[in-house]
């Protein structure tokens, strides 16, 4: 029994580090990917998205009564040409891959985003 109620303890004290933040660094701005997110983040994949331009924050809501209703907060870091995207929340079982399906609809929407940069003016 005691070591029943140890381990108990353990996977107790474990279960934070799967809510553990991931983090992605995107080789643009962040006002640029903060435009990817917000693409990203519109429905059908999220319920609904609260999200702060000014401290470019937010949070998103997915899942439904069936699977369990589960929200990432975001948060964007960095200067200059880089920027790191920090996704936060709880761990979302093994059938689903929030954060990293998250990520991957930002990349994919940072395509749709125009560069920050203009193009070089031809000399004459």
């Amino acid at each position: 029994m005691k070591q029943f109620l140890i381990a108990l303890v353990l996977i107790a004290f474990a279960n934070p580090m799967f809510a553990k933040p991931k983090e992605q660094v995107f080789a643009a701005s962040c006002d640029r990917v903060w435009s990817a997110v917000k693409i990203a983040t519109a429905p059908p994949h999220y319920n609904f998205s609260q999200l702060d331009d000014a401290q470019k924050k937010g949070i998103v809501s997915t899942g439904n009564a069936v699977s369990g209703k589960r929200y990432l907060d975001i948060t964007l870091t960095g200067s200059g040409e880089t920027c790191t995207v920090a996704l936060g929340g709880n761990f979302s079982g093994i059938t689903h891959n929030d954060k990293g399906d998250l990520f991957k609809r930002i990349e994919d929407a940072l395509a749709q985003v125009p560069s920050d940069k203009k193009p070089a003016e031809p000399k004459n």
